[in-house]
């Protein structure tokens, strides 16, 4: 080490520095030794009673009106006349029922299954059919291989990855060869979904990319899968935008994956 003496750093002054940063290093190790004692991270603890009190009345301000939600899911109704038979729907988190009431209407046999159970009163008041449960115990539940379609309206984005595979697993064990699983959910290809919106809901845990989405579904039994970008916000982006900042700000906020059980 060189003794030459640094005329804007006098002895006293260097040698303080060298203590503070031997200080500083110390409480590093201290800081890293307590991290590693409390071991990886916990899961994400969701909110509790209290929130779940309101979150109807947290859907009614969020969701859109019961109106503006069904248009929204009228967009699926071509495919129900297309894949639907006998066995029918089973729809997964049916929230306020819109999409099992526009089913009703056509005369599809269909049913959902919620846990949380405001939810569920508040559909069967509707005369609609909803068990409260747990979606892949209910889907196990099921004869297998005997429904047409199951449908999940903003839910996976509830679910952990392995909570997820589960529910994955268990439609494609109940679904009929050819039947169908519709899994829609937000796009956080749109920045402002991605960035902001998405955390309006507590209960959210983290966005699902398109392409995740569509690798976990071909991945645990399903073939063909085909995914559509849905909902593009109503502003176009000022005159003169770049295009393709324009479409991730006011491009499709959600979108689905529909995915089909392979087999006979």
């Amino acid at each position: 080490m060189s003794t030459r003496r640094d005329p804007d750093h006098p002895p006293g002054c260097l040698a303080a520095i060298e203590a503070r940063l031997a200080e500083l290093e110390a409480e590093v190790a201290r800081l890293r030794s307590s991290v590693a004692a409390c071991g990886p991270p916990g899961p994400r603890q969701d909110p509790g009673p209290r929130f779940a009190a309101v979150y109807p009345a947290f859907q009614d301000q969020f969701r859109g009106t019961q109106a503006e939600v069904t248009a929204k899911l009228s967009v699926y109704l071509p495919d129900v006349d297309r894949l639907v038979r006998k066995g029918g729907v089973v729809d997964i988190g049916p929230g306020r029922g819109e999409w099992l009431a526009l089913l009703a209407g056509r005369g599809v046999p269909a049913h959902g299954v919620d846990t949380h159970e405001q939810l569920a009163a508040r559909c069967q008041a509707r005369g609609l059919h909803v068990a409260l449960g747990q979606a892949a115990g209910h889907l196990a539940s099921l004869p297998p291989g005997t429904i047409d379609m199951v449908t999940a309206f903003h839910v996976i984005e509830h679910l952990g990855t392995e909570e997820l595979i589960e529910l994955i697993l268990a439609a494609r064990q109940a679904l009929r060869p050819g039947g169908c699983l519709l899994l829609e959910t937000p796009n956080p290809a749109n920045l402002i979904m991605g960035a902001c919106d998405f955390y309006n809901d507590p209960t959210h845990r983290s966005p699902l990319p398109p392409d995740l989405t569509t690798f976990l579904v071909t991945a645990h039994g399903f073939g063909q899968a085909e995914v559509r970008h849905l909902n593009p916000r109503q502003a176009p982006g000022p005159a003169g935008t770049d295009p393709a900042l324009a479409r991730h700000l006011y491009g499709p906020q959600d979108y689905a994956v529909l995915a089909y059980r392979q087999g006979r």
